[in-house]
C-alpha cells in the first residue's frame, strides 16, 4: 500500500481508504463474517484511513466499523459525519455536539480523527432537500463551525471537512480558502471527472450531470486534503452494470440508486462508454481508481465494497500501470461526443 498526506493535517493516509457507505453495503448488509473478513484484511494490505457516518445504515456503519476494528485490534485513522437535519437549524452547534457524541458512542472511540460536515455547502439553504438541507458558507463559517470547534476543544475531534455531494462551487471556495477546514469528500470519477478535470466542448450539463468545477484542484492549491468518492460512479464503472444495467449491481449494494433505480440510468449510460477500460486482468473498476489517483491533489480514494472479493481487487490498482495516453484520449473523445448518448 503507498501513503500520501491528506493536505496540511499532517495525517498520512493510505491512498486506497475503506468506505463504509450504503451505496456499496459491505458495513451493513453483507454477514458478520464477511465484514469481519474484509476489515481484516483491509487493515493487512495497510489501509489506515476508514470513512463513515450516521447516516450510513441508520448508525450500524459505525457500530459495525468500531466493534469489527475493535475485535482486530486494529489502530485506524476514522473519519465520521454531522448531518444537519431541518430541526437543527435552530440550534447548529449543539446539533453537532450531539451527533458527536452518538458516533462516538457507537464507534467506542474518544476522539474522531476527520470530522465533516456531511451538507452540501450551497448558496442558499433549502430546508425541502431530498436528503441533507444545504448549508451556505456563513452556515458553515458560523454556527456549523462553532460546534466543531466546541467538539475540539473537549477533545473530541482533531480535524474537520466537508462533502461535496451536489455542492455549489461558488460556496466551497470560500471554504476552502477560510483555512478552518483540512479536508474534503469529493466525487470524482472517469463518468464526471469535472472537480479535477477541465472538459472539452461537448459536455453537457444537466441536474443529472453538474460542473465541479475544479474543486479538488482548488482544494489543493489551499493544503486541502481530498479524499474522492464515488470512483466508480456508483457502480456504473464495473462490467457487470456495463453488460446488465441496474440489475448488474450487487446483491449487497443499496443506497438512493437502489430506493430510485431511475436515478441510477444516467450514470449507467455514460458509464458504458469507458467499456473499452476493461481489459483483464486490469479491470473497468482498477482503471476507475487509477484514474482518480492520478490527479495530484487526490490524497486517497475512498472504497465502496460490497464484498471480501471486490476489497481485494480494488487492492491491487497501485500495481497496475496507469491509463495509457491512447486511453486518455478514448476518454477524452468520450467527453467530447457527450459519451456518444446521442448515437
Amino acid at each position: 500500500m503507498k501513503y500520501r498526506q491528506l493536505g496540511r493535517t499532517g495525517l498520512k493516509v493510505s491512498e486506497i481508504s475503506f468506505g463504509t457507505g450504503d451505496n456499496a453495503g459491505l458495513m451493513m448488509n453483507a454477514s458478520a463474517d464477511e465484514r469481519a473478513r474484509s476489515l481484516a484484511h483491509a487493515v493487512d494490505l495497510g489501509i489506515n484511513y476508514f470513512d463513515t457516518s450516521p447516516d450510513y445504515g441508520k448508525g450500524a456503519a459505525e457500530t459495525n466499523l468500531g466493534e469489527g476494528l475493535k475485535e482486530i485490534g486494529a489502530k485506524a485513522i476514522i473519519s465520521t459525519k454531522v448531518e444537519i437535519m431541518p430541526p437543527d437549524f435552530a440550534d447548529i452547534p449543539a446539533a453537532v455536539v450531539r451527533s458527536v457524541e452518538a458516533s462516538l458512542k457507537r464507534l467506542g472511540i474518544d476522539s474522531i480523527d476527520v470530522l465533516m460536515i456531511h451538507n452540501p455547502p450551497r448558496l442558499s439553504r433549502n430546508l425541502d432537500a431530498a436528503h441533507w438541507p444545504p448549508l451556505t458558507p456563513d452556515d458553515m463559517l458560523g454556527p456549523a463551525l462553532e460546534g466543531l470547534e466546541r467538539v475540539r476543544k473537549a477533545g473530541k475531534a482533531k480535524h474537520f471537512g466537508f462533502t461535496c455531494e451536489n455542492a455549489e462551487p461558488a460556496a466551497v471556495k470560500p471554504l476552502l480558502e477560510s483555512g478552518h477546514f483540512g479536508v474534503i469528500n469529493c466525487w470524482y470519477n472517469i463518468v464526471n471527472p469535472t472537480a479535477g478535470v477541465t472538459m472539452p466542448d461537448g459536455v453537457r450539463y444537466s441536474r443529472d450531470y453538474e460542473n465541479y468545477h475544479g474543486m479538488i484542484s482548488e482544494a489543493g492549491r489551499n493544503g486541502v486534503g481530498v479524499a474522492v468518492i464515488r470512483p466508480l460512479s456508483g457502480g456504473a464503472l464495473t462490467q457487470q452494470v456495463v453488460d446488465m444495467g441496474a440489475a448488474g449491481r450487487h446483491a449487497n449494494a443499496g443506497g438512493m440508486y437502489t430506493r430510485k433505480p431511475e436515478s441510477f440510468r444516467p450514470e449507467v449510460e455514460r458509464g458504458r462508454a469507458f467499456a473499452f477500460l476493461h481489459q483483464p486482468p486490469r479491470t473497468l473498476p482498477v482503471a476507475g481508481y487509477q484514474f482518480a489517483l492520478a490527479h495530484e491533489a487526490v490524497s486517497t480514494v475512498v472504497g465502496g465494497f460490497s464484498d471480501f472479493a471486490q476489497l481485494r481487487e480494488i487492492a491491487e490498482a497501485s500495481d497496475f500501470p496507469p491509463l495509457s495516453a491512447q486511453e486518455m484520449a478514448r476518454i477524452t473523445d468520450a467527453y467530447r461526443h457527450n459519451f456518444y448518448l446521442h448515437a
